[in-house]
């Protein structure tokens, strides 16, 4: 999923139209907007992977200061901007260790069957207890995926095509009409499928709210009589968790601080161990001796959707598409916007993340001189007017404009339709009425690019539909390919898109984690750009 003032969260995704394309659209940019409105932020200092710790000890109460509540403590329909609120009371049957990889939870083993990623075999522990005290059986995890599947969260559609067969007690396959190489990736506790929700929870799943306990086999127990919606949301120790290790504190705490300079004082004071804020608490949370913990992974720019000419005849020419790279000079825009946490890129990923191509990271270095000779070549020498559909929220109109000057300096008059709901910005992107739009999503594996972004199925920051026998060429190798394979193809998918100007990326801002002497376990990397609160655990 910045510099930019955070705003309420937009209406729950699952409350949408009810047909699947509508669904998803409306759900990759919900999730692009939860995971940006739910706690991104750049700062005046530096970012970083993690934070120096020291010794690992126990410790008795962690808190954790969120900017937004959850609508609902439901992990099989809950927005992915808030799975850090179910992912302490639900396990999932996989971890997303903070380096990246994936590793064994309630699943001590797993693979791949065959060729082709299509079909993942997994293996349960043996011995593992739901909170109620009942058994963490296959067929629990089968009933809690088929939920899920069923559920009108904006993560279901990952497995909309999936079967999901009980094979033994501790069994089960999962078997895909098409490839999925990161399915595993995708049944993590960064994602709300992923955790899985016991038979009694099932049974009363419209209850898992912030008034009912949490009904999981996490390391934590959500405790509602010591919870206030909107305010905190407390979590004691599982005493029957199976891996006491992992339970680095008795108690948790999150509460939700929508002002910046309010969690930083309460930091001074030992209230709050680790903030997930904004850029605004940058500078107080330095001069107050925190340290910063994030990376660059919410991106901004134009999306040039009309890729086909259908409403902008220019857009079409992919001269023209590369003629507003080469008009934007992403060094100044940033400064300008987004001051020290911005990181100016021409792609879709960040460097390390899947796919980035280090080959075209400058690709498009300022040149508005190289951008007229494009756009005579195209039979533009004046330029020409381009519609943009902005938002005013998440800073999408203030980019907007900060294009626009942009491009207005070689002759492309850009006129800036700015909407404050994000139900209009939805269906504005989808309707054929714009043929580009300012506005920013969450970088993702490519595989998930794809889903999301690319690919004729991502409705929304794909309103137009287009296709590319190419491009499709290589993410469905990609998608059945092992490891080193996807990689190359990643990569040139990548190539593809910066090549051919699907979008006209400006700046990447980071996610940052403000955190308190004495805290450590802080860590993000390229393949877990989001900080686990599992992963969080006292120093001395």
């Amino acid at each position: 999923m910045n510099s930019y003032v955070i705003t309420p969260p937009p209406p729950a995704p699952r409350k949408r139209p009810a047909s699947r394309s509508a669904r998803v659209g409306l759900a990759a940019l919900g999730t692009a907007l939860s995971l940006t409105l739910a706690g991104c932020g750049g700062g005046t200092g530096s970012t970083a992977g993690a934070q120096s710790t020291g010794k690992a000890v126990a410790g008795d109460t962690l808190t954790v200061a969120e900017q937004q509540a959850p609508p609902t403590m439901n992990p099989g329909s809950l927005d992915l901007g808030f799975v850090d609120f179910t992912m302490l009371s639900y396990e999932s049957l996989f971890y997303l260790s903070p380096d990246g990889t994936v590793q064994p939870a309630l699943a001590k083993s797993w693979k791949y069957v065959g060729s082709g990623n299509t079909e993942l075999s997994v293996t349960l522990r043996s011995g593992v207890k739901f909170a109620d005290g009942t058994p963490v059986t296959a067929d629990a995890v089968k009933a809690s995926l088929e939920y899920a599947k069923k559920a009108q969260g904006n993560q279901a559609h990952y497995l909309t095509d999936a079967t999901i067969t009980a094979t033994g007690p501790l069994a089960l396959t999962i078997k895909l009409a098409k490839a999925n190489p990161i399915l595993p990736t995708l049944l993590t506790q960064s994602y709300g499928i992923g955790q899985i929700i016991s038979p009694e929870g099932l049974a009363s799943a419209s209850k898992l709210t912030p008034t009912a306990a949490s009904q999981g086999a996490g390391p934590y127990i959500y405790e509602p009589s010591q919870s206030v919606a909107g305010d905190h949301y407390t979590y004691t120790a599982n005493p029957s968790y199976y891996n006491r290790s992992k339970q680095h504190y008795k108690k948790i705490v999150i509460r939700i601080v929508q002002n910046g300079q309010t969690a930083v004082n309460a930091m001074k004071t030992g209230q709050i161990d680790v903030y997930k804020g904004d850029y605004t608490s940058a500078a107080s949370a330095k001069s107050a001796g925190m340290s910063t913990v994030g990376l660059p992974v919410i991106l901004q720019g134009l999306s040039l959707i009309d890729r086909g000419g259908e409403v902008s005849k220019p857009l079409g020419d992919v001269r023209v598409r590369q003629a507003i790279h080469y008009a934007i000079d992403r060094d100044a825009v940033t400064k300008a916007l987004l001051g020290d946490s911005g990181t100016p890129t021409v792609q879709t990923v960040i460097k390390g993340g899947d796919g980035h191509s280090s080959d075209y990271a400058d690709h498009y270095t300022y040149n508005p001189a190289k951008a007229k000779q494009l756009l005579k070549a195209a039979g533009y020498p004046d330029g020409f007017e381009l519609p943009v559909l902005a938002a005013t929220f998440v800073g999408f109109d203030t980019m907007a404009q900060a294009v626009a000057g942009q491009l207005s300096k070689v002759g492309i008059k850009v006129k800036v339709t700015a909407v404050t709901s994000i139900t209009s910005f939805v269906e504005n992107q989808t309707n054929h009425k714009y043929p580009a739009v300012s506005g920013g999503f969450t970088e993702e594996p490519m595989y998930l690019e794809g889903q999301d972004l690319f690919m004729p199925g991502s409705k929304v920051f794909n309103g137009f539909g287009t296709t590319s026998p190419e491009l499709t060429s290589l993410y469905d190798k990609a998608a059945a390919a092992d490891a080193a394979t996807r990689a190359d193809l990643d990569r040139q998918m990548q190539e593809y898109l910066v090549k051919n100007a699907w979008f006209a990326p400006v700046a990447f801002t980071p996610v940052n984690y403000y955190v308190r002497p004495g805290i450590g376990g802080v860590k993000v990397s390229a393949g877990a750009p989001f900080a686990s609160p599992l992963a969080f655990y006292a120093t001395k």
